[in-house]
């Protein structure tokens, strides 16, 4: 059996198309999602963080070996790369967000802002999902929504995100075979918007260039985030962002009291926005 390649949307598209396609397929690919504009000044931001990366460390000889020891990755993006901003606020990530989360989670925060670039050499990785990260929740739906966006011209050759499609709908221990796999050729700008049920992977980079993407996902917001935003983006630093950003960086209440639930991160017993007052 062929993989059915993933649905291209134009940038003009709806959160109702994204879903849509999401739906079927597990995930889909929207041309043209960064404009030029806000894709040059990101990666002029990046550029010296890049410059001055030494590659993955993270302390842990598995984790760095899921997660690429060819590839450089930059979380704190909200610090670095202010124009992050503009890109976690965009209506169509939120919205989708919202749209597949909400039967399970009432309000969403930021899992990952994170720039993956893998270098010349880098193997591919496990396929996987990234609600594993949760792997002792047991939910109907799927905990998180992701996209990787391309910051440069992506090719298959370069370490292109491999996606299983249609494999949300299988079972957990199903593992997809070579023909089921597709990789998304995405020229620089355009996105991979996915569940987190989808299976998925970086590829292998067999080029002499580096493949520089962003990953940026929102997850339910009782979950503990993949990233840690409270020690990588400084405090008074998130005081300046929009109240938007600062609910989606976690410092909101958590409150599913309307949905028969509790309330999670008090701050002194309290709404941590309090502190931006």
């Amino acid at each position: 059996m062929t993989a059915r390649a993933l649905q291209r949307l134009p940038s003009d598209c709806t959160v109702d198309d994204i879903v849509e396609a999401n739906e079927r397929d597990g995930g889909v690919i929207v041309d043209g999602w960064l404009n030029p504009r806000l894709l040059a000044q990101f990666n002029h931001e990046l550029s010296p963080w890049l410059d001055q990366h030494d590659g993955t460390n993270s302390g842990s000889e598995a984790s760095d070996s899921f997660l690429g020891l060819r590839t450089k990755r930059l979380q704190g993006l909200c610090m670095k790369a202010p124009s992050f901003l503009d890109i976690m606020l965009d209506d169509k990530i939120i919205g989708f967000a919202e749209a597949v989360l909400g039967p399970i989670g009432p309000t969403i925060i930021l899992n990952n802002g994170e720039v993956i670039d893998i270098g010349p050499g880098e193997s591919a990785q496990p396929i996987h999902r990234d609600d594993d990260a949760w792997n002792f929740a047991n939910t109907s739906n799927p905990m998180i929504v992701n996209t990787i966006a391309a910051l440069v011209d992506v090719t298959p050759q370069m370490g292109a995100t491999l996606v299983a499609p249609g494999s949300h709908r299988w079972d957990r221990d199903r593992m997809p075979t070579k023909d089921e796999i597709v990789a998304c050729d995405l020229p620089a700008g355009s996105a991979l918007f996915f569940r987190g049920d989808t299976l998925h992977a970086g590829g292998t980079n067999t080029t002499n260039r580096r493949r520089r993407a962003l990953s940026t996902g929102l997850c339910c917001g009782w979950l503990r985030p993949v990233e840690n935003s409270y020690t990588n983006i400084p405090i008074d630093t998130v005081k300046s962002f929009p109240r938007r950003a600062q609910e989606l960086l976690g410092y909101a209440l958590y409150d599913a009291s309307e949905v028969g639930g509790g309330y999670l991160g008090y701050h002194d017993m309290g709404d941590p926005m309090r502190l931006f007052e």
